[in-house]
C-alpha cells in the first residue's frame, strides 16, 4: 500500500523543517511505503528554498509543487491530490507534525476497512513546549464528544488530519475552490451525499502547532464568520450545521433571548479592539488560564459572530461581500 501526504503550505518557513523532519523519519512496516507532496500557494519567505533542499534531501519520497497564491487551500490540495500515486491520501495542515507512527496507523485503517468510502479523521494534540501560552486555547479539541468513532458526521472531516481513498476523492469529492475556508467539511459534507463513512481513528496523531496571535485574532474570525455564512448556504442550512456552528434559526423565548442579549453585550465590550487591546497589554506574558481563555474565546466568538451578521445583511440587500483577504493579515494560517 502507498499513502500519499498532501500538504498545502504558505509562509511557514519557521515549521518546515521540524514538518520535513516528521515526514522523513515516518515508520513503515512490509509492504507499506508513503510520499510526500508540498503544494506551496506561492508563499513570499523562505518556503521555496527550504523545500527545494528536502526534496534533494529525499529526493524518493517528497515532491515540491509551487502554484500562484490563491488565497485559500483548496486549489494547491486539489493539485497535490490529483498529482498524488498512492492508494491512500493523508492530507494533513503545514501546523501539523504526525507522530512517527502516523502512516502505519492510516495504514491499518485502511486495511481494516478496504472499501472506498471507508474515511478516517485523527487525533492532534497540544505539545507540552506550548501549553503555558494563552494562545493555545484555540489548538485544543473536545474528543471526548465523540460517541460513535466508527461514525461521525461530516462536519469532523478536518484536513489537519485525515486519511481516505484516492480513488474515492477524485470521483466524488475533490475541494470548492472557490471557498477560502469551511472548504473540508464543505467537502465531507458532498462526499457524505456520495456515501463516504467517515471514522474517528484516534490512534493516528500527532502535534497541532498552529500560530494564532492577539492581533490576528479578530481579522481570521471576522473572515471565519462571513464564510460560516456562506457554508451554510452551501449546505442548505443542514441542522446539524446549524447547531455546532450555535447558529440557531429560532428566537429563544424572552427570559433565554435576555440572556444571549446580557452575553453579546458583554462578548461586544470584550472584542472592542480598545478593550481587548487594553486587556491584552494587562496580561501580556501571562501563563493560560481560566481568565485567558474566557477573553480570547469572547474576542473570537463575537468576531466571528460580527462577520456572520454582515454576510446575512448583505446577502438580504442583494450587495456582494468582499470575501477576500490579503495574505499578511492571515498569517496564522500558513496554508493560506
Amino acid at each position: 500500500m502507498l499513502l500519499s501526504f498532501v500538504i498545502p503550505t504558505y509562509n511557514r518557513a519557521g515549521l518546515l523543517p521540524q514538518l520535513v523532519s516528521a515526514l522523513a523519519s515516518q515508520q513503515t512496516a512490509e509492504g507499506v511505503a508513503y510520499e510526500a507532496i508540498f503544494v506551496d500557494n506561492g508563499s513570499t519567505d523562505s518556503t521555496p528554498a527550504l523545500l527545494n533542499q528536502a526534496v534533494r534531501q529525499y529526493p524518493n519520497m517528497l515532491r515540491y509543487i509551487r502554484i500562484a497564491p490563491t488565497g485559500g487551500p483548496s486549489a494547491p490540495r486539489n493539485i497535490g491530490i490529483r498529482a498524488a500515486a498512492g492508494d491512500a491520501l493523508i492530507i494533513i495542515d503545514d501546523d501539523f507534525i504526525p507522530d512517527p507512527d502516523l502512516v502505519l496507523r492510516y495504514a491499518e485503517f485502511h486495511n481494516q476497512f478496504p472499501d472506498q468510502h471507508h474515511a478516517a479523521v485523527g487525533a492532534t494534540y497540544l505539545p507540552d513546549t506550548l501549553r503555558a501560552d494563552p494562545m493555545s486555547v484555540f489548538c485544543e479539541f473536545d474528543y471526548g464528544e465523540i460517541k460513535t468513532p466508527e461514525r461521525v458526521d461530516y462536519l469532523h472531516f478536518w484536513t489537519r488530519n485525515v486519511s481516505l481513498k484516492t480513488e474515492f476523492m477524485l470521483r466524488a469529492g475533490m475541494f470548492d475552490e472557490s471557498f477560502l475556508y469551511y472548504e473540508d467539511v464543505l467537502c465531507g459534507y458532498r462526499m457524505a451525499k456520495a456515501g463516504l463513512q467517515l471514522h474517528f481513528w484516534r490512534v493516528a496523531t500527532g502535534q497541532h502547532l498552529q500560530q494564532t496571535t492577539l492581533q490576528g485574532l479578530p481579522i481570521r474570525y471576522r473572515f471565519m464568520g462571513r464564510w460560516m455564512y456562506k457554508f451554510l448556504e452551501a449546505v442548505e442550512h443542514d441542522p446539524t450545521a446549524l447547531i455546532r456552528l450555535n447558529v440557531s434559526p429560532t428566537v429563544p423565548a424572552k427570559p433565554a433571548l435576555l440572556q444571549l442579549n446580557l452575553k453579546r453585550t458583554l462578548f461586544r465590550a470584550l472584542a472592542h479592539p480598545a478593550v481587548a487591546g487594553l486587556l491584552g497589554k494587562l496580561i501580556a506574558g501571562s501563563r493560560r488560564s481560566p481568565l485567558t481563555d474566557r477573553l480570547y474565546l469572547a474576542i473570537a466568538k463575537e468576531n466571528a459572530i460580527t462577520g456572520y451578521r454582515e454576510a446575512q445583511r448583505n446577502a438580504a440587500e442583494g450587495r456582494p461581500m468582499d470575501l477576500l483577504q490579503p495574505h499578511s493579515k492571515l498569517a496564522d494560517r500558513g496554508d493560506r
